[in-house]
């Protein structure tokens, strides 16, 4: 609600000639709106920093690369089995973006600039990675939506849970209908946007699959695989050239998410998918035994 004075003030300040709104009937206006006292989230900056910086030292040498990519899954894995409650620092989603944003470019300014992928192939590319944005924007949106204002909303603190509720420790609410927390994305993962993360996870598989493919057989030797796929086979050659060398650091970093992408996946295949498709299944059969 804007207050008397601070409409008393505007008044006054509009018939000596300015056009100058107070900074408090903007926030009142605006509650929602940008706070010029916001301070910047270092944890959430520092991914764009570090991983392009970890990038360029790895391309030195072979040697180098191997150190870097161990350390960063070592890194990965640590935050991975870190207690749960440690983990609601957004740093863990900048990582995620960050590493596609690198990866993107690295294959667009890189990769394309030595003209040996076809239109086509980048265009295959390009679909392939807003379908993957697209799922995980849509999983992240509907995340929000339920835990604000849809069924699986919970309180804040409950002693007492129910059978289908859960508290996450890096939410810090009671979540109905909850898998799982994924740290990398900083959502919730429920059974209202579990087809969207599912349906994200093939499109990133193929597209970092197809994409890391395409960047190691342009700067590596390729051989022919079958008919018109081709794979790498040397790639000694690399580390002389820095524009070589990071195009194949950073889709050796890409394979390194392909793996992490495959146990996601065989993981949500033994565990997850059953537990989504089960309601389901339960219907169908409650109908046929009618």
């Amino acid at each position: 609600m804007v207050s008397y004075k601070n409409v008393k003030s505007t008044i006054s300040s509009s018939k000596m000639g300015t056009t100058v709104i107070p900074t408090m009937i903007v926030q009142d206006i605006l509650p929602y709106g940008p706070k010029l006292s916001k301070k910047v989230d270092m944890s959430a900056v520092l991914p764009f920093v570090i991983l392009p910086l970890l990038l360029v030292i790895a391309t030195i040498s072979r040697s180098v690369t191997i150190v870097v990519m161990i350390f960063i899954g070592m890194g990965a894995m640590y935050a991975q089995s870190r207690p749960r409650q440690k983990n609601r620092s957004p740093f863990f989603y900048s990582w995620t973006l960050s590493s596609g944003v690198c990866m993107f470019l690295v294959f667009e300014l890189g990769v394309l600039r030595l003209l040996e992928i076809t239109q086509l192939e980048n265009l295959v590319f390009l679909l392939l990675l807003a379908s993957t944005c697209y799922f995980f924007y849509k999983m992240r949106a509907v995340a929000d939506f339920e835990l604000s204002t849809g069924n699986s909303k919970g309180k804040e603190y409950s002693p007492v849970l129910t059978s289908d509720s859960y508290y996450c420790q890096i939410c810090q609410l009671e979540v109905n209908e909850r898998f799982f927390h994924s740290i990398w994305w900083d959502c919730c993962v429920l059974r209202p946007n579990y087809s969207y993360f599912l349906a994200g996870q093939v499109f990133a598989f193929a597209t970092l699959l197809y994409g890391t493919n395409l960047g190691l057989t342009t700067v590596c030797q390729p051989f022919i695989f079958y008919e018109t796929i081709l794979m790498p086979e040397d790639c000694t050659d690399v580390y002389y050239d820095f524009n070589l060398a990071i195009c194949f650091v950073a889709c050796v970093y890409g394979l390194g998410y392909v793996l992490v992408t495959t146990l996601v996946l065989i993981r949500q295949l033994l565990i997850y998918i059953p537990k989504y498709s089960e309601p389901k299944w339960r219907k169908i059969v409650n109908v046929l035994t009618v």
